[in-house]
C-alpha cells in the first residue's frame, strides 16, 4: 500500500489502518441493526398495536456505536469535516509540520477523552448502573464504547503521525 508520497507504508501503519476498516465495518453492521430495530419498532407498535419497551433505547445504543466505532475509519479516510484551504497554499514542508503539529494537538484531546469517558465507563460498570427505562440494561456497555472509540481514533492518528513524520 502506497502513502500520498509514493513510499512504502510501514507494517504498524498497515495494521492499524485494517483495524479501523475492521471498526468501519462494525459500524455499518451497528447501522444496519439500528436500522432493522427501528422498522420493527413501527411494525409492531402500529401493525400490532403493541407497546414497545426497548427498540428506542436499542437504536440509540446502536448508534453511539455507529458514532464512536466510525470515528477511527472517519480519519483513516479522511472523512471528516476540515478546512484545508490554508495547508494546500503552504509548500510541502511548512504542510507537513502544519500536520504532525494539528495531529499532536488532536491526539491529545482524544486522549482527555478517552480517559474521561474510560472513567465513566469504569464507574458504571463498579455501581452496575442501569437504564432509567423498563428495559433497564447495563449502561457500562454503551458508556465503554467512548473509550474504545476513541482509542482506535487515537490509534489512527498514532498511524497518521507515523506517517506525516517518515514523509
Amino acid at each position: 500500500m502506497n502513502t500520498k508520497n509514493n513510499t512504502v507504508k510501514p507494517a504498524v501503519c498497515r495494521i492499524i489502518d485494517t483495524i479501523s476498516e475492521v471498526s468501519g465495518l462494525a459500524a455499518g453492521i451497528s447501522m444496519i441493526a439500528a436500522t432493522l430495530v427501528t422498522g420493527w419498532g413501527v411494525f409492531v407498535r402500529y401493525v400490532l398495536k403493541e407497546p414497545t419497551g426497548w427498540q428506542t433505547e436499542a437504536t440509540i445504543y446502536l448508534l453511539i456505536c455507529v458514532a464512536f466505532l466510525g470515528a477511527a475509519y472517519g480519519v483513516r479516510h479522511n472523512a471528516h469535516v476540515g478546512v484545508d484551504l490554508l495547508p494546500e497554499a503552504l509548500p510541502l514542508k511548512p504542510r507537513l509540520v502544519l500536520r504532525i503539529i494539528t495531529t499532536i494537538m488532536v491526539l491529545a484531546v482524544v486522549a482527555v477523552v478517552a480517559w474521561t469517558g474510560g472513567k465513566i465507563w469504569l464507574q458504571a460498570y463498579a455501581l452496575d448502573t442501569r437504564s432509567a427505562s423498563a428495559w433497564a440494561p447495563p449502561l457500562w456497555i454503551p458508556y465503554a464504547l467512548i473509550p474504545l472509540g476513541m482509542g482506535l481514533v487515537f490509534l489512527q492518528y498514532v498511524g497518521e503521525l507515523i506517517e506525516a513524520v517518515l514523509a
